[in-house]
């Protein structure tokens, strides 16, 4: 048996000699403890720089479709009266970092994952896998034009003017076949000496083409009528130019909107509401800063759209004083409206009218549905 007496002194012994040793190998191999050492931070370093598959959405700045973008005149109407206005109708955006072509790192996720102002999504739920950045330009260059000719056929609803529908280029792939022959916006009068109802009819008779042959193409072009022989590759056995085809409408007023590299669907409500309200006498805004988004369908309905917490802070930062917002986002929006700007639910273009003429006579939003009454009793709407 042991005496505890001397249990320190020989504690003490055994954490000296363990201290000699560990002093002598420091000592012996001085350069491998700092080259290890070094090692550890370059590869905690390269970790946190390391690419990861996720998608950061911040808010972009919100725009005054009644105002000019990049010092141009974003609605430009010919053809038909038009009214002074007054106030803002603004389109909202959001900043996406990581898409395609464009990564993200770790370091960036945690610090966004801090910041109530953003959101952090998994890469695969905002693009498709292997979408490339050319794509990704082109597809939402397709839904923007897209989305503008049916805000203004939903505005001409409204006012009863009647227009065609149509079948138009809306995007030319880069490098594709028909880059330099065809132009977005062409719109398509035939397929050889054949032309089709719809743009389906005219998907088919494209498809026809046998493989290795240009594809005849009768198109509009601004005044001109243009008869073009298309270059095609093959894939999948097919004859393809590089084009996206887009129904649109052939209006009898022209009607030109223009943001720059802005793309995507969700400006159309705000769109339809501008063409609306530079079309008839008045300001619709009652001189209020009013935002808002939402796509906008043939039938005047308001859909969802993403990033709708960082549009009503890019709305905010902008200083709008109302934010239209669709009613199937309403879950989205509760808890997280910016102090002082007032959110209204809306369905429809019609409601988006009616919330915009409220808000100018009374300049409140006081019977107007909010996001918390949509929220609690989502069986009522549409």
């Amino acid at each position: 048996m042991i005496d505890d007496q001397f249990r320190p002194r020989r504690l003490q012994r055994a954490r000296a000699v363990i201290a000699r040793s560990v002093d002598g190998a420091q000592l012996a191999h001085p350069w491998l403890a700092l080259g290890s050492m070094l090692l550890l931070c370059l590869m905690i370093l390269g970790g946190s720089l390391m690419p990861v598959p996720y998608v950061i959405e911040r808010p972009g700045p919100a725009i005054d479709v009644l105002g000019e973008f990049e010092d141009e005149q974003i609605l430009i109407i010919d053809g038909a009266q038009t009214h002074p206005t007054q106030g803002s109708l603004m389109m909202t955006t959001v900043s996406v970092d990581g898409g395609p072509g464009y990564r993200v790192t770790p370091v960036e996720v945690v610090a966004s994952w801090f910041d109530r102002t953003t959101s952090v999504l998994p890469r695969e739920l905002v693009f498709p896998e292997d979408q490339t950045r050319e794509q990704t330009v082109l597809t939402n260059s397709v839904a923007m034009s897209t989305s503008q000719q049916g805000a203004v056929a939903v505005a001409l609803d409204e006012l009863g003017i009647a227009y065609e529908p149509m079948v138009m280029i809306g995007g030319v792939a880069p490098g594709a076949p028909a880059e330099g022959t065809l132009e977005p916006g062409d719109v398509i009068l035939a397929v050889g000496e054949k032309s089709a109802p719809d743009l389906t009819g005219y998907q088919e008779l494209i498809r026809a083409t046998p493989e290795g042959e240009a594809v005849p193409l009768r198109v509009q072009r601004g005044e001109e009528q243009l008869d073009l022989e298309v270059p095609t590759e093959t894939v999948d056995g097919a004859a393809r130019m590089g084009v996206v085809l887009s129904a649109g409408y052939d209006f009898p007023i022209d009607v030109e909107i223009s943001v720059g590299e802005i793309g995507g669907p969700s400006a159309g409500t705000m769109f339809s509401l501008s063409v609306y309200d530079e079309l008839t006498p008045g300001a619709l805004t009652g001189g209020h800063r009013i935002a808002g988004t939402g796509t906008i369908s043939e039938d005047g309905a308001v859909g969802p759209i993403g990033g709708i917490r960082q549009k009503m802070v890019g709305a905010h930062e902008s200083d709008a004083e109302f934010f239209l917002a669709p009613s199937a986002n309403c879950d989205e929006v509760v808890d997280y409206e910016p102090e002082g700007l007032e959110v209204v639910a809306v369905s429809d273009f019609d409601d988006a009218v009616q919330a915009t003429e409220t808000i100018a006579e009374s300049g409140s939003t006081a019977g107007l549905p909010t996001c918390d009454e949509v929220a609690d009793n989502p069986d009522t709407e549409d």
